[in-house]
Parts: C-alpha cells; sequence; structure tokens
C-alpha cells in the first residue's frame, strides 16, 4: 500500500503500478472517503492507499464542499463579534489550515520554478528543491494577500453584525462556493494538460477524461444554490475565474514547465480560491 503524500509536494516518487488504474480501469464513482485523507487534515480522515485516492479524484469537490461548510459555520458563528478583518484573517487561516498546507507546498514550488530562468528540466530541477527562493515567498504573500483582500470585501459588503441574517449567510454562501468552485481545476487540468514526468500528478492525469470531468461538475452544481444570497453575477464570475485559472495553468506549465506536475496541480486549488473570491467581491459590488 502505498504511503498518502501531499498533492503539492516535490518528493513524491514515481510509484510503480499507479498508472495502470488509468485509463482502462479508472471508475467514474468511488468511496470519495480517501480524498478527504489526502486532501485535508480533518480528524478521522483516513489513510488510504494512492490507487483508491485516484480512483475517487473526479469526486474532488466534495473536500470543498467538507472545508467550505465548516468555513461556512465558521463564518456564521464569528460574524456577528468579529469586525471584517479579522474574520477573514480567521477564515483564511480555517480553509487553508484544513488542508493541512500540502496544496501551498504546490504554491511555493510553481513560484520558484517560474522564477528561475532555463528550460523545462531546469525548472522542474528547482521546483523539486526543498528550499525556498524569493520566488516561493513571492507567489505565496500575493495569493493570500489577494485572497485575504477579497474576504475582507465580501464581509464589509454582507455587513452582518447578527446571528445567522442576510448578511452572515452571503459570507457564508460565498466561503462555500469559493471552496466548491476553486477545487474545480484540478478536473480541468488533469482533463486537458499531459504529464510533465513521471510521479505523483501522472497518477491523477492518466486516464481523466472528459466524463470524469462531468462527474465532478454535478458534485459542485448545488453550489449554484448560493445565487439565493449572493446573486448571479457572483456565481458566474466566481465560476469563470477558477476556469480563467485554468486555462493559464494550463498554457503557463505547458510552455514553461513540459506539463501538469503535483506541484501546478495543488497550486492551482490556491489560485483559484484567490480568484473566485476576489470574482464574488467584484460580482457583489455589481
Amino acid at each position: 500500500m502505498p504511503e498518502s503524500r501531499p498533492l503539492g509536494s516535490s518528493s513524491i516518487p514515481k510509484v510503480a503500478g499507479v498508472q495502470a488504474s488509468g485509463a482502462n480501469t479508472r471508475r467514474l464513482l468511488a468511496d470519495p472517503r480517501p480524498l478527504l485523507g489526502f486532501f485535508t487534515r480533518l480528524p478521522g480522515a483516513s489513510c488510504a492507499s494512492l490507487e483508491s485516492i485516484v480512483q475517487a479524484f473526479p469526486l474532488v469537490p466534495v473536500v470543498g464542499w467538507v472545508t467550505g461548510l465548516i468555513g461556512a459555520l465558521i463564518a456564521l458563528l464569528l460574524a456577528p463579534v468579529l469586525p471584517p478583518a479579522a474574520l477573514a484573517a480567521v477564515l483564511l487561516v480555517s480553509l487553508v489550515g484544513l488542508t493541512g498546507l500540502n496544496q501551498t507546498d504546490g504554491l511555493l514550488d510553481l513560484g520558484d520554478g517560474l522564477m528561475v530562468h532555463g528550460d523545462a528540466e531546469r525548472r522542474r530541477q528547482v521546483m523539486h528543491d526543498p528550499s525556498a527562493g524569493v520566488g516561493a515567498v513571492g507567489a505565496v504573500l500575493f495569493t493570500y494577500l489577494l485572497s485575504y483582500g477579497a474576504l475582507v470585501g465580501i464581509a464589509q459588503q454582507a455587513g452582518g453584525v447578527a446571528l445567522f441574517d442576510r448578511g452572515s449567510l452571503t459570507l457564508a454562501a460565498a466561503v462555500v462556493e469559493a471552496e466548491v468552485f476553486c477545487r474545480l481545476t484540478y478536473p480541468v487540468l488533469a482533463w486537458r494538460g499531459r504529464s510533465s514526468h513521471g510521479g505523483l500528478g501522472s497518477a491523477f492525469i492518466e486516464g481523466f477524461g472528459l466524463r470524469h470531468v462531468a462527474v465532478s461538475l454535478l458534485v459542485a452544481a448545488p453550489a449554484l444554490l448560493g445565487a439565493f444570497w449572493l446573486g448571479w453575477p457572483p456565481l458566474v464570475l466566481g465560476l469563470a475565474a477558477a476556469g480563467i485559472v485554468a486555462a493559464i495553468l494550463l498554457r503557463v506549465s505547458g510552455r514553461l514547465l513540459g506539463g501538469i506536475g503535483g506541484d501546478v496541480l495543488g497550486a492551482s486549488q490556491e489560485l483559484a480560491r484567490a480568484a473566485v473570491l476576489l470574482a464574488v467581491s467584484l460580482g457583489l459590488g455589481v
């Protein structure tokens, strides 16, 4: 049984036999619980085999539902007692902390890889280096500053001061939308991207087709009910923002890194969260 490791980790070797679970045997539906053990640090989330995680990968928005609902509960309970800036900080720390900073590791590596000069192989070598350079620091700093600023803006626009009033419900719905939609970059990258090298990323990409993307979209679809609190502009803009992040990463990683790896997949979640939250904040202003 292979050991479960962070998706954003660059220290994961190629796992023998993983790609055999790709195009010929990858199912549309599987037990989603291994995803929680792999993508979060929730108490009781079990460690599972890599094969079971790969099989369940089309259901990855389930992870967003879990982290999003936890974040929504935090927003509802703390909105009456914390000012917008403090509430935004608590929410962002909670959401990122639930993942154990695994995807942050991918964001760090991607920042360094894009910063260095050289061909794709040289960039991937830098990404595998455990030390963090200025590109890594900049990528994380800029991404989380944008996420934090957007959360502050949403909290201010929501204006909720009472427990479970419309303002706090709007903030809660925005958190759920961001957490679910930012996981949609995974199926898009796995479907349209090519593997840059043998490793964990290739295990998720191998055999991932349009029908698996459809499953991911169906799992995420109930997030559209957030229109009751947010309205349609924030929802449409948020979904479009996640798609734009995926499209940019596909182009950039293909041109500069030789394809998609585990670091790019992990970083996509953090980048998409920032983009979705900014889009929601803009949509609420409209």
